[in-house]
């Protein structure tokens, strides 16, 4: 088979229901192999029902799998697991994909040979953005655009539309079990950026597809000061625990002493920055270095209880989760002053 379309999915049957139509809607040319492996991640809504609704209308095959250990990683894992094609793909169930993406992504690979493609992620806008919201260098409201021509890049593709052949993850392990939102909370994320990172530095060839593209209808509550300022604090706790905490250097309360300069620097430039659009960028900023800190005293304290945890080659996570062949040290990516931080 080419292609396995992996599409985990927890207690969100009327977003789920319209994705599954946009799949119905594919242009995807007769020579094309393809299954579509919808991974149910313990929920408690009519998911099922959704699922088994639209499976039976299909013209393609449609396969259920349920995985009861909540999280994202767990229903991503599941789903290679069952796939069968030899590219295996990744996309949300919120999401609305244009008529030519499978062709598109196909047409990708054998173009360039390539371990993996990233593709466009276009939001969909059911409101005003609000004026103090930069999209370039944000993640929170969902999009990835990065241009009109195909090139090799170098950064992770986002969960949400990304492609991978078979044999990396083979070579390269799994997702990260200690990473990723489990259940309806949007708390720890970085599960695809930390995959993508590990490629990354194997020296894997991931080409961007401007061609490739789903649409992510923008949620009104992920557009609000509030939203930005818990998802930035997450965000902040996400890269740590994904890097892990550094073996050398000074520490307070198992914090590196460097956490607590960037926190002060950042509260600084907020309270006294008199430009409102700064000022809030500065207060994200803020927030993110509180979640570094948090999240960098709880690594401290599992060390201190003896787990195995490592601090270096596998970003934290302990040795029992994660793949034999992964590793993973993400890099907190400093942003020079003004723009809102990137991912």
């Amino acid at each position: 088979m080419d292609i396995s379309v992996v599409l985990p999915t927890y207690n969100r049957a009327a977003s789920l229901r319209a994705t599954l139509e946009t799949f119905a809607g594919l242009a995807v040319p007769s020579g094309i192999s393809w299954e579509l492996l919808v991974v149910d991640n313990n929920s408690t809504d009519e998911t099922r029902a959704v699922i088994e609704r639209a499976a039976g209308k299909a013209r393609f095959c449609v396969r259920y799998v349920f995985e009861r250990r909540q999280g994202r990683s767990f229903a991503l894992n599941a789903g290679i697991a069952e796939a069968r094609g030899e590219v295996i793909v990744f996309t949300d169930d919120d999401v609305l994909l244009h008529r030519d993406w499978l062709s598109n992504l196909k047409q990708t690979f054998e173009r360039f040979d390539c371990a993996a493609v990233a593709g466009r992620v276009v939001p969909m806008w059911n409101q005003p953005k609000p004026d103090w919201l930069e999209m370039e260098g944000q993640f929170a409201v969902v999009h990835y655009e990065l241009g009109d021509e195909f090139r090799e890049i170098r950064e992770p593709p986002l969960g949400a539309n990304s492609a991978f052949r078979r044999d990396v993850f083979q070579r390269h392990g799994l997702f990260r079990l200690d990473l990723g939102v489990s259940g309806s909370k949007h708390t720890i994320t970085c599960d695809d950026t930390e995959f993508g990172e590990r490629l990354i530095r194997a020296g894997e060839k991931i080409m961007y597809s401007p061609n490739t593209i789903v649409y992510h209808p923008v949620d009104p509550k992920r557009t609000t000061k509030k939203y930005f300022l818990t998802w930035y604090y997450y965000n902040g706790r996400s890269l740590t625990r994904t890097a892990g905490s550094p073996n050398e250097g000074i520490f307070y309360f198992g914090v590196p002493r460097w956490l607590y300069r960037e926190l002060l620097s950042n509260a600084a430039k907020w309270f006294f920055c008199l430009d409102g659009m700064r000022r809030f960028h500065y207060r994200l900023r803020t927030y993110r270095s509180v979640g570094n800190i948090v999240e960098s005293h709880q690594l401290s304290r599992r060390k201190d209880r003896n787990q195995p945890m490592s601090t270096g080659g596998n970003g934290g996570q302990p040795s029992s989760l994660l793949p034999e062949s992964g590793t993973s040290r993400v890099r907190h990516r400093r942003i020079p002053g003004g723009g809102t931080p990137a991912d």
